[in-house]
């Protein structure tokens, strides 16, 4: 897996070839023509990454005289038990397949700020390749760490509470602010999934649950079982799915009790637009 892995999106962007200059309308596609894309195109270049352990590569696709770079990731381990400084864990996974499962479950629950994934094979390697993201502004560790203050705060605020209620929802055990891109037009895109979607019901950070937006909110109770299985059970196990909802339903207690408490407003978001 990639650790902090925006250090290498950012590393790259700022050293860039950046494809936004060759190809300047990609904000207008949408999410079927990414996919489509990626998963019609040619690898054209093959760029090593130095950061992290798995190998992830940065690949340069080329379709129709269109050429856009994606991120290659085949991490795909599994252990019964695994220990790490933080303890043991049960049922270990870390896979690529969930790069994609929390694309998917992102434009389920209406979040839309995940990068486009789909599954993928490079040199008959199985792995996931994500949309690279274009006009990187920085890694929201750097924000964080210079002091850089957006220039709608409380928009921002409420777009990171949505992230947070994001990583809860997964049960992603590596939510920091490295793995947090903001993007010129000052969106935050959470990245690298693998080491999420745990079986556990419970929830890692009660506190994170402070903000939601409404369509966030209301696609978190139409998510079912049924949903969730047409959508992401070909990337997650059973009992991962049915966490997921347990989860859900953890974070719809808190979040319906705080609204008893404190009123709508100061709880569910009504940006423009959502």
């Amino acid at each position: 897996m990639i650790r902090n892995a925006t250090a290498l999106v950012a590393g790259l962007v700022i050293a860039s070839f950046t494809l936004a200059a060759q190809n300047s309308d990609f904000d207008g596609w949408s999410d079927a023509q990414k996919e489509e894309f990626l998963l019609a195109a040619e690898v054209t270049e093959r760029h090593s990454i130095d950061i992290g352990v798995t190998g992830s590569r940065r690949l340069t696709l080329a379709r129709n005289g269109v050429s856009h770079d994606a991120h290659f990731q085949k991490v795909s381990e599994s252990k019964l038990v695994f220990e790490s400084p933080q303890g043991k864990e049960l049922n270990f996974r870390d896979t690529y397949l969930f790069n994609i499962a929390g694309y998917r479950l992102d434009r389920l629950i209406g979040l839309n700020l995940v990068p486009v994934s789909v599954p993928f094979k490079d040199d008959r390697i199985k792995g996931a390749a994500t949309w690279w993201v274009d006009n990187v502004r920085m890694m929201e560790r750097d924000r964080r760490r210079n002091d850089v203050i957006p220039p709608n705060q409380e928009g921002w605020n409420d777009q990171m509470y949505n992230v947070r209620v994001f990583n809860e929802l997964i049960y992603n055990t590596d939510p920091n602010v490295g793995n947090v891109l903001v993007t010129d037009d000052w969106l935050p895109v959470p990245i690298d999934f693998t080491r999420a979607f745990r079986r556990h019901k419970t929830l890692r950070n009660v506190e994170n649950l402070v903000k939601i937006d409404r369509r966030v909110y209301e696609g978190l109770r139409n998510l079912s079982e049924a949903s969730l299985t047409a959508s992401i059970g070909q990337f997650v196990r059973k009992p991962e799915l049915r966490a997921i909802l347990a989860r859900r339903d953890a974070i719809l207690a808190v979040f319906d009790r705080r609204i008893a408490e404190n009123g709508v407003s100061a709880v569910i978001c009504d940006r423009p637009g959502h």
